[in-house]
């Protein structure tokens, strides 16, 4: 049963409410858009008439009902927002009205309830100046004996202070939804309006996320590479916050796996605020004792965070995990005399070809050195950053770029010879051809004469 009929369901015994519940029944029937348009702008000027009438005899109440079901019309069948809104207006005035004329209609609470939605439905509209609205009720009546009241009263409160565009204070909406808000749909004076509450408090809360600056955690993690069974190795984790919005009370806990120990150090980072590109950081020491005869193992060591966001939300999340290889022995020396065995064997097998200065043989040699040294600076770097299997890869391509060094440097001198025998013979060619043109000429100077 939708809100609309729900309210005229409860109004159904009074004569003068009779017709405008006929009029809202029969809106949904009518097919034809203009004329349901028309039915509808009818409906809502029967409902202003009824409401006008309320007020004028103080029931105050009775007439804020009515002004929001003319505002549900509008919203179900004209879509006119700023109509709507002035109808929310006036519902919220009627009941601001009833909960100072009829405090004692249930008790405290039902006065205050009243004042909550009359305050709930501004900030609906945009209607964010609604502290006086609200001062003015707290300090007519002592709300100290009545918790329900209160929250009552805090509710659209802090609602509208936390989403103010004017000056936002996102934190405010999680003390506001700590309130029980079942106080609002459980008082009498408010069951009517459950659906305007339910729809007040979801509209403040979406334009408050549309606002609000959440932060977002990482994990870098930096140790040493070459690292041995029984060895003590460093270790560094940086929390950093790379988000838009800062984050409270932060922890960051380091799960150490077992064998693992920490000679110095904690297994947990806290700062109380990391503000957006914030960074806290720690250091350990750790060791683990023996391979019990394996040659390597690797460690998975993770890192898992706690924080809370401007709206007080906890969060507790995972920030990956830290590959750790510890071996039986050291990596880096050892794939470093690879490296420079390799580098002095290919530098000793090309070393004929500095003698050759063939322009076509040239492109060749400098395009094989520079392959040759960006592989050599690429393994040296992945070795010295503890990567290696990217320097295994590295010198197993030396390795068979090295095997077919030699037969192109032959290759490439038989060339350069070849090459160089007949620029021999095109000179020896050229030399003989200018002294037959020369003994030609001899004989054309005798046969002139």
């Amino acid at each position: 049963m939708s809100f609309v009929n729900e309210l005229f369901e409860r109004l159904r015994k009074s004569t003068t409410a009779n017709d405008v519940q006929e009029a809202l029944a029969s809106l949904g029937s009518i097919q034809d858009p203009a004329e349901r348009e028309r039915a509808a702008r009818e409906t809502v000027t029967l409902i202003e008439k009824y409401a006008n009438e309320l007020m004028e005899r103080g029931q105050y109440k009775n007439a804020a009902y009515q002004f929001f079901s003319g505002s549900q019309v509008i919203q179900n069948f004209l879509s006119d927002l700023n109509s709507e809104n002035h109808w929310l207006r006036l519902s919220a005035d009627a009941l601001a009205k009833a909960s100072q004329e009829h405090i004692s209609w249930d008790d405290l609470l039902g006065g205050a309830a009243c004042m909550a939605i009359s305050s709930l439905l501004k900030i609906q509209t945009g209607d964010w100046n609604i502290a006086q609205h609200l001062d003015d009720f707290i300090k007519a009546h002592d709300f100290s004996s009545d918790q329900a009241a209160t929250a009552c009263l805090y509710i659209p409160y802090d609602l509208a202070g936390a989403a103010n565009p004017e000056n936002p204070n996102p934190s405010l909406l999680q003390r506001a939804s700590n309130y029980t808000e079942s106080y609002l749909f459980n008082t009498k004076p408010a069951a009517m309006f459950n659906e305007g509450i339910k729809r007040a408090i979801e509209v403040t809360r979406q334009r408050l996320m549309d606002f609000v600056k959440f932060p977002s955690i990482r994990a870098i993690y930096e140790f040493d590479h070459d690292i041995i069974f029984g060895e003590q190795f460093k270790f560094r984790v940086k929390v950093e916050n790379t988000g838009e919005g800062p984050a409270f009370g932060v922890s960051a806990y380091i799960e150490i796996p077992s064998k693992l120990t920490i000679v110095t150090g904690s297994d947990s980072i806290s700062v109380s605020q990391l503000d957006t590109d914030g960074r806290t950081e720690a250091e350990f020491m750790l060791l683990y004792p023996s391979g019990e005869g394996e040659e390597e193992i690797t460690l998975e060591i993770p890192v898992r965070v706690d924080y809370e966001d401007i709206l007080l939300n906890k969060n507790s999340i995972s920030l990956g995990s830290a590959l750790v290889v510890i071996r039986s022995e050291k990596q880096a020396q050892k794939f470093m005399d690879q490296l420079k065995n390799i580098e002095k064997s290919v530098s000793e097998e090309m070393s004929p070809l500095k003698s050759l200065s063939s322009s076509d043989v040239q492109p060749v040699i400098i395009g094989l050195n520079t392959i040759l040294s960006n592989i050599n600076n690429t393994t040296e770097n992945n070795i010295q950053e503890g990567d290696f299997s990217a320097a295994s890869i590295g010198i197993n391509q030396l390795e068979k770029m090295q095997e077919f060094i030699k037969p192109l440097v032959e290759f490439l001198q038989q060339y350069s010879e070849q090459t160089q025998k007949i620029i021999n013979d095109f000179q020896d060619v050229k030399e003989n051809a200018e002294k037959l043109v020369k003994s030609l000429d001899e004989i054309q100077k005798q046969l002139s004469s």
